[in-house]
């Protein structure tokens, strides 16, 4: 059955036409948070100004314990966003790209060009991603890795975790249960650092201080480098959840910036598990993402 008629075009093109939007033990500890978490002062930062909480925390349990429910509440999100990529010194965006995401175990990805036609479909798992792109007729399958969507889409995220950055959370599958927390007066905010059992990798988390929604995220690799930068914006009430219209993703590592604008969003609708479902004409060629080159810093990944 082609994708073009059922499987890619007349979900989209009705949101298309829808759319109009660790406790800190020791002074060197505290030390460290306060020198990790200054730059964010740098950035566009609106409750700087606004009044402090009415209780201040002097620990990150009810952010976590927030951030948990959140997960367990938010069954499904369907939006419409206009996606920017920015390699080196080029630049290509999407300007209608459906988004589904169900429970934080499956996504699909679509891309839909001026004037309706289906231009990519990608469905993931925690197993398994696919890209179906019409024009190429072909079909990409491989591992859900991070490494394969940054060949497909250019971020280096697994699709979990790019599905937990979609619904305005940090791409932390296990949320910590250890790490430094403090509330910066000067910024408005609270700021966590910290690392995952079993994981070398350094976190920081900014957080809003009314909702206790994240809006910054960081990592750094065993050097301090910076790995992973993402940035929530223009928070807005959607079903009972307040979700980001905006999230920049850096990735200096690998030269990419993605920004993700949502036109239309809505939380806990009903899904079809059928759109979960690769359906493509009989006979389509199939690759193994594996296969494929990644893209250099200054190319564009293969759907752009």
């Amino acid at each position: 059955m082609p994708l073009s008629n059922r499987n890619c075009g007349s979900f989209a093109h009705s949101w298309r036409k829808r759319c109009m939007v660790r406790r800190s033990r020791s002074v060197l500890s505290v030390c460290l948070l306060v020198l990790g978490l200054t730059g964010c002062q740098t950035l566009p930062n609106p409750w700087k100004d606004l009044p402090p909480p009415a209780t201040v925390l002097t620990s990150a349990v009810p952010v976590w314990e927030r951030l948990a429910t959140r997960r367990q509440e938010l069954e499904t999100l369907r939006g419409l966003a206009r996606v920017r990529l920015q390699v080196a010194t080029r630049e290509a965006a999407l300007d209608d790209t459906v988004v589904v995401m169900q429970r934080f175990e499956t996504i699909r990805l679509e891309g839909i060009g001026p004037v309706g036609q289906p231009l990519f479909l990608l469905i993931a798992d925690a197993q398994e991603l696919a890209l179906y792109a019409p024009q190429e007729g072909r079909l990409l399958s491989g591992a859900a890795t991070a490494e394969n969507l940054l060949r497909l889409f250019g971020i280096a995220l697994t699709p979990r975790s790019l599905q937990y950055v979609l619904a305005g959370d940090v791409p932390m599958p296990v949320l910590p249960s250890t790490g430094v927390f403090a509330y910066r007066a000067r910024d408005n905010l609270y700021a966590w650092q910290g690392q995952l059992p079993g994981d070398p990798l350094t976190y920081r988390i900014w957080f809003e201080p009314y909702d206790l929604q994240p809006v910054r995220f960081e990592m750094d690799d065993l050097s301090g480098r910076l790995l992973l930068q993402v940035r929530y914006e223009g928070f807005q009430p959607v079903n009972g959840f307040r979700i980001p219209s905006r999230i920049t993703v850096d990735q200096p590592r690998v030269g990419r910036q993605v920004v993700w604008e949502y036109k239309d969003v809505e939380c806990n609708t009903r899904v079809m598990p059928s759109l979960f479902r690769m359906r493509v004409p009989s006979g389509t060629p199939r690759t193994a993402i594996e296969d494929l080159l990644e893209p250099e810093a200054d190319r564009l990944p293969r759907i752009w």
